[in-house]
C-alpha cells in the first residue's frame, strides 16, 4: 500500500425524511442568507422545492432561488448566480440538485466569495483564495459532487468542458435521501450510476500495485453499482436498491477508492468524455459509457493493464470462461454488453457524432494535458481512444 494522505470533512445526512435535518446545521453557522441553486422541474413539481423554502422561513433564513442548472452546466448560469448571491450577500450556497448542480455551486462559492471570474480560476490565471460554504441536498447520485473538492464547468462559448479543485469547494453539509431520487427517470439514474461506477473503475484500472483490501472494496463497490443499474429498472421505488446505489455513488469519488495507490488512478476517460459533452453536450455517464470500454480496447492492443481487466473480468464481472483462456479480452466485451444492457450507447456514431469530427473532439481533450497513467496521454493516443471508440 503507498502513502497517502486522505481528507474528507462533509457531513453527510443519510436516508428517508431527512431534508429537515440540513436547516439547522445552518443555524448552527449562523447563516441567515443563503442562494437556492436548483436544475429543472422535477425539484419544483416533487415539492422538495416548497418544502426547503417553508422551512427556510420557518427559521428565519433569507433566501433568493437561481434555477436552470443544466446537465454539462454551463458557465453563463454560474455567472448569473454569482451576480445573484452577491446582490443578496450570499453566506451560503443551497444546493438542490445532482451533481451539476452542486458543482455549479461550487463554482459559484468560488467566484462569489473572490470576486474573480470562474472561468480564471478553472483556466488556473486566478488562485482560489476563499469560497463560500455548501451546504446541499443531493436529488440524483452519481458524481460525488456532495462531498468532493470537485466540479467540472462548461464553457458554452468556447465549447470546453474543464474540471476544477479545491478543498474549500468541499461541502459542509449534505443530505442524501434516496427517496428523493424516485421521480428521476430511470434512463437518467442510469447514466449517474455509471458515473460512479466510472470513478471507481478509473482507480481500480490503475493498477493492481496496492494492497489487497484496496483491491477488494474498490470491487464491492463496483459489484454492489451494478446489481443496482440492473435491478433499477424492476426497483424504480424499490428503496433497498436505491439506497446501496446512493451509498455507493457517495463513496466513488469521495477519494476513498484511490487511497493507498502510486498515482491515484486513471482518469483519461473523464477527460476525454468532458470533450465529447463540451462539443456535443451528451450527458456525462453517455460519455463515460462510450470511452471507458474502448479505452480498454485501446490499452489492451498496446499489451498493457491485462492483468488488471482480467480481474475486472472475474472478481467484478463475474466471467467464468474465456476463449483461448483470454479472460482480460472477456471482460472488456462482458463490459461492452453490460453497458448495452442500460440502454446506452457504446460507439461515438450513436450518438451521432461522424468520423470528420473525431480531430476536433481529440484537440479539445488535449487542452486539459496532462493526464493518463496506464498510458500517458498525448494527442496521438487520444486520438486513437476515439478511433477505437467510433
Amino acid at each position: 500500500m503507498h502513502n497517502f494522505s486522505f481528507y474528507s470533512p462533509t457531513k453527510i445526512i443519510f436516508g428517508q425524511d431527512t431534508v429537515s435535518k440540513l436547516i439547522p446545521e445552518l443555524g448552527n453557522a449562523a447563516i441567515s442568507r443563503v442562494l437556492l441553486l436548483t436544475g429543472g422541474k422535477s425539484v419544483y413539481t416533487s415539492g422538495l422545492y416548497d418544502k426547503v423554502v417553508g422551512l427556510l422561513d420557518q427559521a428565519g433564513i433569507k433566501h433568493e432561488t437561481v434555477s436552470g442548472v443544466q446537465p454539462n452546466p454551463r458557465l453563463s448560469k454560474v455567472r448569473e448566480a454569482v451576480a445573484t448571491a452577491k446582490g443578496i450577500q450570499a453566506q451560503a450556497i443551497l444546493p438542490i440538485g445532482g451533481g451539476s448542480v452542486f458543482d455549479s455551486s461550487k463554482a459559484v462559492a468560488a467566484s462569489a466569495a473572490t470576486g474573480h471570474d470562474i472561468w480564471d480560476i478553472v483556466t488556473r490565471k486566478r488562485a482560489l483564495t476563499a469560497a463560500l460554504p455548501i451546504y446541499g441536498i443531493l436529488t440524483l447520485s452519481g458524481t460525488s459532487s456532495e462531498l468532493n473538492n470537485t466540479g467540472v464547468i462548461n464553457n458554452d462559448e468556447t465549447q470546453e468542458k474543464f474540471p476544477f479543485a479545491n478543498d474549500l469547494l468541499i461541502p459542509r453539509v449534505a443530505v442524501v435521501d434516496p427517496a428523493l431520487q424516485y421521480s428521476v427517470p430511470v434512463n437518467q439514474v442510469c447514466y449517474s450510476g455509471f458515473d460512479a461506477l466510472s470513478h471507481v473503475l478509473e482507480a481500480y484500472f490503475e493498477s493492481l500495485d496496492t494492497s489487497e483490501v484496496i483491491l477488494e472494496h474498490c470491487e464491492a463497490y463496483a459489484k454492489a453499482i451494478i446489481r443496482s443499474l440492473r435491478a433499477l429498472p424492476g426497483a424504480k421505488e424499490d428503496y433497498a436498491v436505491r439506497s446501496e446505489l446512493a451509498f455507493c455513488s457517495v463513496y466513488a469519488h469521495s477519494g476513498w477508492a484511490s487511497v493507498g495507490r502510486a498515482k491515484r488512478g486513471d482518469f483519461s476517460s473523464h477527460r476525454i468524455g468532458h470533450a465529447l459533452g463540451g462539443i456535443f453536450d451528451v450527458p456525462h455517464g453517455v460519455t463515460l459509457g462510450i470511452v471507458m470500454p474502448n479505452w480498454m480496447q485501446y490499452v489492451y492492443d498496446k499489451g498493457l493493464s491485462r492483468d488488471v481487466f482480467a480481474r475486472f473480468a472475474t472478481h467484478i464481472l463475474g466471467v467464468k470462461e474465456a476463449p483461448d483462456n483470454d479472460f482480460a479480452l472477456a471482460g472488456i466485451k462482458a463490459f461492452k454488453d453490460f453497458v448495452r444492457s442500460l440502454g446506452m450507447p457504446v460507439s461515438l456514431r450513436e450518438v451521432g457524432v461522424k468520423e470528420a469530427d473525431i480531430p476536433k473532439l481529440a484537440e479539445n481533450a488535449a487542452r486539459t494535458l496532462p493526464f493518463g497513467c496506464v498510458i500517458s496521454m498525448d494527442l496521438e493516443n487520444i486520438t486513437g481512444v476515439l478511433k477505437q471508440s467510433f
